[in-house]
């Protein structure tokens, strides 16, 4: 914190991630003159990974969950999620990826105990990032289940997984706490709800229920993602401090 009041202050230009940072730093004391340094440089994809499945290529009623297993992240909750899911759509198949071995072992056993063994597949831990987005473009729905923990980064960062879904043109579902979200809303590419099984549950289900909804949603993740690359982002912010031409 003490090194971010420093940038935010005596730098020409700061770099934040999300929209949300300058408002919590005014929050917390600094003096709101210093919000025009700002410029928005949000996290990007490489141009492999903007790719897509027809949908009638996907898994049917399959969600997907990328990403660090951490409790802040909510793999828990997308479990949870399941128990409810598969009782109207016995069919349903949550395909998790990511790593965190300790939290990993109490993610198997909340599986077990919910009797989800059949319905939940443990893909592990994806370096490759290609590979991860082909590996999800064939899925339908994208899980974002971000608790609402207080002090969390999640409040302020910017959701990469909810990049991945829209660049392969999954839906998302997600919850209040990424600031991402709200794009997500304008853009009509996902739900937010609260960040409970119950809520969610219910957004998969009526997603799942909803063929028109769906691939409405489906249409505007594309649209959203299309140009979401490393280039344009950066591009877009050396232009935002009128450096473009000179590198």
């Amino acid at each position: 914190l003490w090194l971010d009041r420093i940038a935010a202050t005596q730098a020409d230009y700061i770099w934040d991630v999300s929209t949300a940072m300058m408002p919590a730093r005014i929050k917390a004391g600094l003096d709101p003159k210093f919000a025009d340094k700002v410029v928005h440089v949000p996290n990007a994809l490489y141009p492999e990974q903007i790719n897509y499945e027809s949908f009638d290529k996907t898994q049917p009623f399959s969600l997907v969950f990328a990403g660090t297993l951490g409790p802040e992240n909510g793999a828990d909750l997308a479990i949870s999620t399941m128990a409810i899911v598969i009782k109207k759509f016995p069919k349903a198949h949550l395909h998790l990826y990511g790593g965190g071995d300790n939290f990993l072992i109490k993610l198997r056993d909340l599986t077990g105990k919910l009797k989800l063994n059949k319905s939940i597949t443990f893909h592990g831990f994806v370096t490759d990032q290609i590979k991860l987005s082909n590996e999800i473009k064939q899925y339908q729905i994208g899980l974002a289940p971000y608790k609402a923990i207080p002090g969390s980064p999640r409040f302020w960062a910017d959701a990469t997984k909810i990049r991945l879904y829209l660049a392969a043109g999954l839906p998302v579902v997600t919850t209040q706490v990424p600031p991402l979200g709200k794009e997500l809303i304008e853009a009509n590419a996902g739900i937010i709800t609260k960040d409970r099984p119950k809520e969610i549950a219910e957004a998969v289900m009526k997603l799942f229920s909803n063929q028109k909804l769906y691939k409405t949603l489906r249409k505007n993740a594309i649209e959203k993602a299309k140009n979401n690359t490393w280039e344009n982002t950066f591009s877009q912010a050396l232009a935002r401090m009128k450096l473009e031409k000179s590198i």
